[in-house]
């Protein structure tokens, strides 16, 4: 077989709890200093791609990260919109931004393999409230209007607490102080930053896929 990450077809709409993929076993991929992180991802709550089906890439970048901050939208759809105003044009290095501004489809698809947080803004002034959720996931497709860009995206994990991640601002590379941050505005940026490996060095577990050989 390749060494291609599979995708798994799923029904986005099967109740909490049932229907469950379980990833376990001696191939997965692997963290340095952290061994193998099994997943266990329940359908009832975690949106698909518009085929109903997983999105994982073959490759995952992880020298960049894709992070939405939205104030406005839900994430009960598998899709969100973002003002183009506010896409890839704040919270960024100049270097960054010259990279993937243009949104061209080679752009794109680089995008989507990049991992991804997507959260709402910081509900109380300058930090998160106690229940506010972050979900982790891919970016699976990019749609680009007028005004708007839609986002389709795959969500693997939603109880990273958003509280966590106030206090992880330099190690994330977020702009801002514990007072007021970019977590307090609706935006998409890209970051030049290792998610993966600062998350589970801040003992923040999430998914880590299985490549078939």
């Amino acid at each position: 077989m390749d060494n291609k990450i599979q995708t798994i077809s799923v029904n986005p709409l099967s109740p909490q709890g049932q229907d469950q993929y379980q990833q376990t076993g001696n191939d997965n991929v692997m963290i340095p200093n952290y061994g193998t992180v099994n997943i266990n991802v329940q359908q009832g709550w975690i949106p698909a791609t518009p085929t109903g089906s997983f999105y994982i890439p073959s490759v995952i970048n992880r020298e960049y990260y894709n992070l939405f901050v939205v104030g406005i939208e839900e994430f009960d759809k598998h899709y969100f919109k973002i003002m183009r105003k506010r896409s890839l044009c704040e919270y960024m290095t100049d270097e960054t931004k010259k990279r993937f501004d243009a949104l061209t489809p080679e752009m794109i698809a680089e995008i989507k393999t990049l991992p991804s947080l997507f959260m709402a803004e910081n509900k109380e002034y300058g930090k998160a409230s106690e229940e506010q959720r972050v979900i982790y996931g891919f970016v699976s497709d990019v749609k680009i209007y007028e005004e708007d860009v839609k986002i389709y995206y795959c969500g693997y994990t939603k109880d990273i607490k958003q509280q966590r991640l106030n206090g992880l601002l330099e190690e994330l590379g977020l702009k801002g102080t514990d007072v007021f941050n970019e977590l307090n505005r609706t935006h998409w940026a890209i970051k030049r930053v290792d998610l993966i490996q600062e998350l589970l060095e801040a003992n923040i577990q999430i998914p880590v896929f299985n490549m078939q050989r």
